[in-house]
């Protein structure tokens, strides 16, 4: 059974629309970002923070800061990226060329910048 050029052709063209249509339904926009919740502020002490870009899975970046309790345990928010906090660890990232070994530098620098907001009005996950 041989195929012609133009089989050939049309079977490949075939084959790339198929793929196209599925790598498209595969996207859901803001579907699969870790924040759903966000706060602009927090007053508690921040001990780490990660910043995820947008991507493929979501169309958003993410700060994502470890608070730690009076109790010692561990909290993280996330953070409103339009919001003074987010952006100054955004801007402090990107300054530091993302190396996670120079974080100290961000957390140091933004220790100043949080208004007072209570954890209980917040979207918390816990470790």
């Amino acid at each position: 059974m041989a195929f012609s050029l133009k089989q050939l052709i049309l079977l490949l063209v075939a084959g790339v629309a198929v793929c196209i249509k599925f790598n498209n339904a595969q996207f859901i926009p803001g579907g699969r970002c870790v924040c759903h919740n966000t706060v602009r502020w927090t007053s508690e002490n921040i001990t780490d923070f990660q910043i995820i870009q947008s991507g493929p899975s979501c169309d958003t970046t993410q700060v994502i800061v470890t608070i730690e309790n009076s109790n010692n345990s561990t909290v993280k928010l996330c953070l409103d990226t339009q919001g003074l906090l987010a952006k100054a660890f955004i801007k402090c990232w990107n300054r530091i060329k993302k190396d996670d070994s120079k974080k100290e530098t961000c957390l140091n620098k933004n220790k100043g910048r949080r208004a007072p907001v209570r954890v209980t009005d917040m979207h918390a996950e816990r470790e």
